[in-house]
């Protein structure tokens, strides 16, 4: 007996379905809620936020502006207001290349800034996702922009070159540098505009020339962290963290025997915690002493965030890609696996972005969003259309944007 034909319509509808759920539905072997669990768990610890965040709801308010890489220049990666709660998808606009980059915003936030890998910095208007204005840089643009308080957007590219952008899309300066400008900047509270080309460390002033520069032994290829006192501190490929003074001048170096890729982080208490390529998190104090190292099972090579709680936020490579979450004392609390392939090259590129409330977002070359709830609940996540490496950002307004591969910038509103 023949079957009987399904009409197309049938078979469109179906399918469609089966998209949303893919889109929208957690998998079958992901948790429905995240607990306490050992360092070999699938799950993710999140510890309840602290009081002051908590607070955010009646007006009180912590964290940074998404106007640099991981939002201020500890690298903490915590965010102002509350994330969304599901995914919302507002807008996404295409960039014409990947996005490996951070987006950030203008003072206002009315604005989107983003470097892709097509050699663009393109404007996006934050409300709607319109393109205002694209300058090309030359080459593959790697480093997330960085925002002074004036409005000016500086960006470099593996041309060799760094500038600085007026809000109207007008290149104001350019600095030629010695090798690609491949690492965001970071601001010193002196105004002076930090970041790393090739081997070098630069720090420039707001006219665009050069205040001081330091030369490592290798590539340099994290984003500058400063500490309050003005400490510069960076990772390099000749296995070094380098510590240098608000001047450029060496001030303590350690050899952890492993590149150093992802930028550093600094806690509240001055310590500097980096991740390496021995598939370690590491502690280093504000002397210069390592204080403790954490294996966590592959590459750290992103940059690592800092919970409000004082816990250490790492993404890490394969076999195993996971989001890893350690105490101050370098005790791994728990961890999450996302879908991986089992190569060591595949992974999460960095450390997960905190709301307000203790909410965690990530990216992973699952292609996929990811959002943890604060009380260790899986909320939701995202397909994209390919890796998502950028660190995400939250505005104020507590819309989420991300960066992805496939060369869209997505954003879900609260």
């Amino acid at each position: 007996m023949r079957a009987q034909a399904v009409p197309l319509v049938a078979l469109v509808a179906v399918l469609c379905v089966l998209i949303a759920l893919r889109v929208r539905a957690p998998s079958p072997e992901r948790p429905a809620r995240l607990g306490a669990t050992s360092a070999n768990s699938t799950k993710l610890v999140v510890r309840a936020p602290p009081p002051i965040a908590r607070a955010v709801a009646s007006g009180a308010a912590e964290g940074a502006a998404p106007h640099s890489i991981h939002e201020d220049a500890h690298h903490t990666h915590r965010a102002r207001g509350l994330g969304p709660t599901t995914p919302k998808l507002a807008w996404k606009s295409d960039v014409g290349g990947a996005v490996e980059a951070q987006v950030v915003a203008s003072p206002d936030e009315r604005t989107l800034y983003v470097s892709s890998l097509d050699g663009g910095l393109t404007a996006l208007d934050a409300a709607s996702g319109a393109r205002r204005w694209r300058v090309a840089l030359g080459n593959r643009a790697y480093a997330t922009p960085c925002v002074a308080p004036d409005g000016t957007i500086y960006a470099g590219s593996d041309t060799g070159r760094f500038v600085a952008v007026h809000p109207d899309g007008s290149i104001v300066w350019t600095l030629e540098t010695d090798g690609e400008a491949d690492t965001g900047a970071t601001l010193t509270k002196d105004g002076l505009v930090v970041f790393a080309a090739g081997s070098h460390v630069y720090a420039v002033r707001a006219g665009g020339d050069v205040a001081w520069r330091f030369d490592a032994k290798k590539k340099v290829f994290t984003a500058p962290a400063i500490a309050d006192d003005g400490t510069v501190v960076v990772g390099s490929q000749d296995d070094h963290v380098y510590a240098l003074d608000a001047k450029g001048a060496l001030r303590w170096s350690v050899d952890l025997g492993a590149d150093v890729d992802g930028a550093p982080v600094i806690g509240d208490d001055g310590a500097v915690y980096v991740g390496d390529d021995a598939g370690e998190v590491v502690r280093i104090d504000a002397r210069g002493t390592v204080a403790w190292r954490t294996q966590v099972g592959g590459f750290v090579r992103g940059p690592l965030s800092l919970a409000r709680s004082g816990d250490v936020l790492a993404g890490v490579y394969g076999p195993t890609p996971q989001m890893v979450r350690m105490g101050a004392d370098g005790a791994v609390r728990g961890s999450l696996a996302v879908r991986g392939t089992g190569a060591r090259e595949f992974g999460v590129q960095g450390g997960a972005l905190e709301d307000a409330s203790g909410a965690l977002y990530f990216g992973a070359q699952d292609d996929e969003v990811h959002a943890i709830g604060p009380e260790g609940a899986w909320e939701w996540s995202y397909v994209t259309g390919a890796d998502v490496d950028a660190p995400l950002t939250l505005l104020s307004s507590g819309a989420l944007v991300a960066g992805s591969d496939d060369g869209n910038v997505y954003l879900f509103a609260r």
